[in-house]
């Protein structure tokens, strides 16, 4: 989930809590009948409310889309034969790249992140590496191991691979 969706279902959270709150006072009388009827009566032919609605309803669609994995790639399609079309996980290559990334010494809690454009795999690697390991060789090896295994494996050329140390620190 991307951070704007984060933060709107942060907000859609916040909003439903004070709807929970205001429906308990409600059933339990604290907030009287006539209070709400009253209220209920001044909704008819106040757009404000219209808009209001039409907003909460897109949020809650988008949430929804997001919750459930629609944005976003799942797949890539990696080729195709003459008995179809090739795909493979996004997360199984991701996965991959990360495990064998966190057999380089000293480097550890890696995880990886791929884009694929024009049948050429972009690679993203969030790493930790341990104090007094050369970070400019590490990352030349990591970038050397990643397109070699991935082309062997998957039979993709990787375009490019950015390689972001997040810390220093041992390993845990």
């Amino acid at each position: 989930m991307s951070i704007p969706d984060r933060i709107i279902l942060t907000l859609y959270t916040i909003l439903m809590a004070v709807v929970a709150v205001f429906l308990v006072l409600f059933s339990l009388g604290v907030i009287p009948t006539s209070d709400v009827a009253s209220f209920a009566a001044t909704m008819p032919g106040r757009w404000e409310y219209a808009v209001g609605g039409v907003v909460l309803l897109l949020v809650s669609l988008r949430l929804l889309i997001a919750g459930l994995g629609g944005t976003g790639i799942s797949t890539l399609s990696i080729g195709t034969d003459k008995e179809g079309k090739i795909h493979v996980g996004k997360t199984a290559v991701e996965d991959y790249i990360a495990e064998f990334t966190n057999d380089i010494f000293g480097v550890h809690s890696a995880k990886a992140a791929v884009k694929m454009a024009d049948g050429l795999l972009t690679v993203r690697v969030n790493a930790s590496i341990e104090p007094g390991i050369n970070i400019p060789d590490t990352t030349d090896e990591i970038k050397q191991l990643v397109k070699k295994n991935v082309l062997a494996t998957i039979g993709i050329e990787v375009k490019d691979v950015e390689v972001f140390f997040k810390h220093i620190k041992p390993k845990e």
